[in-house]
């Protein structure tokens, strides 16, 4: 009986790490990158472990898990979407080749984002099916009802069970258009000066008399006198 029992613990041991295994292995699939209050996580209709802030968030190596939030918010990632949830809400999150599937049991609704921001609201016994192809996701309703928006919070519609709306699988924002270059404007001419002095003929000034005296010439004359021999 004693070794029955060994025997069952270290089942029950190795099913949780497998379930959450402390690795850093995991580099895809669901993971849990946000929680405010208490979240149960269940497999197979049984909870194995119970999370609080400041817990150790556990890698889930799982392609398919549940939640219950007993009070808070949980934020779960799979596939480049996010998963909200609130107090009240009950879901489950399955991965697999590229497509994401999210149902909601009674209670919170529960919001899905995708890799573009379209969101998609599930309400009580809902769920949607995600698969990304060539640049986009096709969001099938596979039961219930989602209230999908875009990225911007508009374009509400209702989606159906049976119904399948594909929204792009990246952003769409394109990147503004660059400034046109500063025209260099022409400096503007120099204002008149209506008030300035009018402009007068420059004063010549006369260069001062010489001191120079300039010597004359005595031309001998030629002329014979009557009284000289």
């Amino acid at each position: 009986m004693k070794l029955f029992k060994l025997i069952a613990i270290v089942a029950l041991t190795a099913f949780s790490v497998n379930a959450f295994a402390q690795t850093t292995t995991a580099k895809k699939g669901i993971k849990i990158t946000k929680i405010t209050g208490t979240v149960n996580i269940i497999k197979d209709g049984k909870v194995i472990q119970t999370l609080k802030p400041g817990d150790a968030i556990p890698d889930i190596t799982d392609s398919k898990i549940s939640f219950a939030v007993i009070n808070g918010t949980v934020e779960v990632e799979v596939n480049g979407k996010t998963v909200s949830a609130a107090t009240g809400s009950n879901f489950s999150v399955t991965t697999s080749n590229g497509q994401t599937n999210v149902a909601v049991a009674a209670g919170t609704p529960v919001a899905v984002k995708t890799e573009s921001g379209s969101n998609v609201v599930l309400t009580s016994n809902s769920e949607v099916k995600m698969v990304n192809n060539n640049g986009t996701v096709a969001i099938s309703m596979e039961k219930g009802t989602a209230v999908m928006t875009d990225a911007s919070g508009g374009q509400t519609r209702a989606v159906q069970a049976g119904q399948t709306v594909t929204v792009p699988s990246a952003s769409t924002v394109t990147a503004a258009a660059p400034a046109p270059a500063p025209v260099e404007e022409a400096p503007a001419e120099e204002a008149v000066n209506e008030t300035a002095e009018p402009m007068t003929e420059p004063v010549v000034v006369e260069p001062p008399p010489s001191t120079i005296i300039p010597t004359e010439t005595v031309q001998e004359s030629t002329e014979v006198s009557g009284s000289n021999p």
